[in-house]
């Protein structure tokens, strides 16, 4: 702690009723153009986000006080029965940063976020597996949004701090983003579609009554989420929307979906995946573009999505013409033995 922190006596205090609303303009000033990425909040989203938690997860609020007003707040949470402890934020008002309020928040939050979790956590995290999602706006768009973001914003100072209170980067992730409004197919793709077909390789919208084989593509990709997601898209009286897959005889080698259309205008997918058998043709990428058109075709005005620095994936979105407009840091700090 520095010498100011130690001058003032700085004492984090759990967040009481009659500071939300203080809390909130903290939080309202801090995010917006120029400043931090996340969504602003009003009441019913910061409850939502920092005080009503779902069943297995437990939330933490800690306030700082200075003069009898809100100076600074740090949110965390964890799950039940895990082993380690998530720091959701740390925001000091403008006028109060270099006082050492940020270093005793997030001193507090972690002491709280290990001795209620009763010793079990062993590390703290700062990544996209959070319980707790916050909304961030697309630099330079109207409103165009991501619904969670994927750990610490590189640019922001947030990412230094918390290197200097002991986190330290486990990986990189990018985020991606492309409008919609005038999408069309890069030549390049144009020609694979037509090459797939004259390959009997169609990509299309799934028909359960045609097509066959959708569960025995789960098991080729490995991925028990993927199927569950799916699955249930197709049970009967789901609501069912849209499927697109690879298909070759009416049998399924490849998905991109469910989509639809979220309110703010994003066009959403639960995952996009190959069979092993038709990998190395380019289908990947065609798949990935039929994909964004047929979004735009539902109604999305622009697409989102992130993935690793060094996953192959980034080819995918690059050659449909996405483009990165964040870099986020997975972050973790180990506690000592």
């Amino acid at each position: 702690m520095d010498c100011a922190a130690q001058k003032r006596n700085w004492q984090a205090q759990p967040l009481e009723e009659q500071f939300i609303p203080e809390v909130i303009a903290l939080w309202n000033t801090c995010c917006g153009p120029g400043k931090l990425v996340y969504r602003q909040l009003d009441e019913a989203a910061f409850r939502t986000l920092f005080i009503q938690s779902e069943p297995g997860v437990n939330l933490i609020s800690k306030v700082i006080l200075a003069d009898g007003h809100v100076a600074g707040f740090a949110g965390g949470a964890y799950r039940d029965a895990a082993e380690q402890g998530y720091v959701t934020i740390v925001l000091v008002a403008e006028n109060w940063r270099r006082e050492g309020i940020g270093q005793t928040l997030l001193a507090a939050l972690e002491e709280d976020l290990k001795n209620t979790a009763k010793g079990c956590l062993n590390r703290f995290e700062v990544m996209f597996f959070n319980p707790v999602t916050l909304s961030w706006i697309v630099p330079g768009s109207e409103n165009d949004d991501h619904p969670n973001a994927p750990g610490v914003d590189v640019s922001c100072d947030g990412y230094l701090f918390l290197k200097n209170q002991g986190y330290r980067d486990i990986v990189y992730q990018n985020s991606y983003y492309q409008p919609l409004q005038h999408y069309a197919y890069p030549a390049d793709i144009e020609k694979k579609l037509k090459e797939l077909e004259h390959q009997g390789i169609q990509i299309t919208l799934y028909d359960p009554e045609r097509h066959t084989g959708l569960n025995e593509l789960f098991d080729n990709l490995e991925n028990e989420p993927w199927r569950e997601v799916v699955m249930a898209n197709e049970a009967a009286g789901s609501g069912r929307v849209p499927l697109i897959i690879v298909t070759s005889d009416n049998k399924v080698y490849g998905f991109t979906g469910p989509i639809r259309v979220e309110p703010s205008g994003r066009g959403y997918f639960a995952g996009i995946g190959v069979h092993t058998d038709l990998r190395g043709k380019g289908v990947g990428k065609a798949l990935f573009s039929v994909l964004c058109m047929e979004l735009k075709h539902i109604g999305a005005s622009f697409m989102t999505l992130f993935t690793g620095e060094t996953n192959p994936a980034r080819n995918i979105y690059e050659a449909a013409g996405f483009k990165i407009v964040r870099t986020w840091a997975d972050m973790k700090k180990e506690l000592k033995a």
